[in-house]
């Protein structure tokens, strides 16, 4: 999950004072939360919160968080956004944070209006070097729907820490050029994959009575090694085809690789339980489990390719399917720590983290049926990695907070090229393709694709502004519209192992 984050490592730099040394160090804590709040009057939604946290200064912190809904019967609502808030030490072992989360999305048919979620919270908590735990109240509100809800909540958060570098660096500009370093390090995998869920037979539909038809989804995971076969991951995906467009889907989970002696292939065998649901798939309250086989050959250095297969099930909903599927997987080392030796050497990979702002201007045009909108506007994150110094590859996703769409969500995938700057002006482009779904949004299957362009201005080397017009549309034509997108962008290096 650490990796699937990555780009949070730049909010811990609002308060950190300019540093001569290039490398910079962080510290963070991986956050999980468990809270059940109220929905009309009476039913409970239970709702387990992801997320990872940046100190910022003595007594800051910062990062993103995502909700998901597992118990209940609104399997499918998520919310993805930012929190930041201020802790205290009240003692060796006790603190005390205060908080505030902001964030969209929705889903479930639940009343989020708009999606515009809120969540103030104040915790204490007891905490070891080697893990946080807490006990709080939050205070859950949707201004533009009909839930509003107060209620405790249990914390657990486990400490981590690395290294990272202001800014980019390409060829003759790395600081590291002629500098060996020793580290910490972790194996990492980024992978892309697409896959295909056949339903039981006894697998039917939110409605009660219709079968759940196949459906295809596509996604990003991220895994790390934690010894010599086992390693950890976290996905998330969303369907791009069948009649399921709006079903989503994460994952954190477990598995195991062996190498087969003299043959170029590594077996491996995975099991995971997450939060799921949405396009009418019923998975009850959301929570769900899978298991499935994977077999991995190399095509170079640093990639992979792999086959799986296995079973999907929801805990207390109807829906359970088999499942297959191919992953592209991109393997490598980052460093976690930094001190000068002469035994290795590092390289800077280079990202770029955005927050963005997105709104459709033909809303009207969007939905099954009309609502009377004009615009739709989306929360987004974004996260880029630079190929050269103009091309780089670019995950998004975005979440509706306004516009009567609460619950409609994105996630793309593409190519984007960057100009040289010019007096701090430069141009940019990106071709992408993704899946959406939910919010009543006609988008028929939930495949799109989308082409747009746009100016930045470059603050300094780390911070840019940027804004961007688009035009995106689906196979069939329903969903057609064109986008504004603002951003404000943050420029970073991780060091991978040469």
């Amino acid at each position: 999950m650490k990796q699937a984050l990555l780009a949070l490592l730049t909010l811990q730099t609002l308060l950190i004072a300019g540093n001569e040394t290039p490398v910079e160090h962080y510290q963070a804590d991986y956050s999980m939360t468990y809270e059940q709040i109220e929905l009309l009057g009476t039913e409970k939604m239970g709702l387990i919160g992801l997320g990872m946290l940046f100190d910022v200064g003595d007594y800051g912190y910062g990062g993103v968080r995502l909700y998901g809904a597992v118990d209940g019967r609104r399997g499918g609502f998520f919310t993805v956004g930012a929190e930041g808030g201020l802790k205290v030490d009240l003692s060796d072992h006790l603190n005390l944070k205060s908080g505030f989360f902001v964030g969209a999305g929705g889903g479930g048919s639940a009343p989020q209006g708009g999606g515009l979620m809120l969540r103030p919270y104040a915790q204490l908590a007891y905490h070891t070097p080697a893990w946080s735990l807490g006990l709080g109240v939050s205070h859950i509100s949707f201004p533009n729907g009909d839930i509003q809800s107060t209620q405790a909540y249990l914390s657990l958060e486990l400490p981590t820490e690395g290294s990272y570098l202001k800014g980019q660096y390409f060829g003759k500009k790395s600081p590291l050029r002629s500098t060996a370093v020793q580290t910490d390090s972790e194996a990492v995998t980024v992978s892309f994959f697409t896959e295909h869920y056949t339903p039981d037979s006894g697998s039917l539909n939110t409605d009660g009575g219709t079968p759940t038809k196949p459906y295809s989804l596509a996604g990003i995971k991220f895994d790390k090694v934690l010894g010599s076969h086992l390693y950890s991951y976290f996905q998330a995906a969303g369907a791009g085809g069948g009649e399921s467009d709006g079903y989503m889907e994460i994952f954190g989970g477990l598995g195991a690789r062996y190498r087969l002696a003299d043959l170029p292939f590594t077996l491996g065998a995975e099991v995971a339980i997450g939060a799921s649901g949405g396009g009418k798939v019923d998975t009850g309250g959301g929570l769900v489990y899978r298991a499935q086989g994977t077999v991995q050959t190399e095509l170079g250095k640093h990639l992979t390719l792999s086959g799986f297969g296995g079973v999907i099930k929801a805990v207390d909903g109807t829906f359970s399917a088999t499942t297959y599927g191919v992953t592209l997987d991109y393997q490598t080392t980052i460093f976690d720590t930094l001190t000068q030796d002469d035994t290795a050497h590092a390289s800077p990979s280079n990202w770029q983290f955005r927050m963005l702002n997105k709104s459709y201007l033909d809303g009207e045009k969007l939905f099954k049926t009309p609502k009377g909108v004009d615009r739709v506007d989306l929360l987004g994150f974004a996260i880029d990695w630079y190929l050269t110094e103009n091309f780089y590859i670019t995950g998004q996703s975005y979440w509706a907070y306004k516009g009567k769409a609460g619950g409609y969500a994105e996630g793309i995938f593409g190519l984007g090229y960057q100009s040289d700057r010019y007096y701090g002006f430069s141009l940019y482009g990106e071709v992408l393709g993704g899946v959406g779904g939910g919010g009543g949004v006609n988008i028929d299957g939930g495949l799109f694709g989308s082409v747009g362009a746009g100016v930045r201005y470059a603050i300094n080397d780390s911070w840019e502004i940027g804004l961007e017009a688009d035009y995106l549309r689906n196979r069939s034509g329903s969903f057609t519209t064109t986008a504004l997108k603002a951003h404000i962008s943050y420029r970073f290096s991780l060091l991978e192992a040469k």
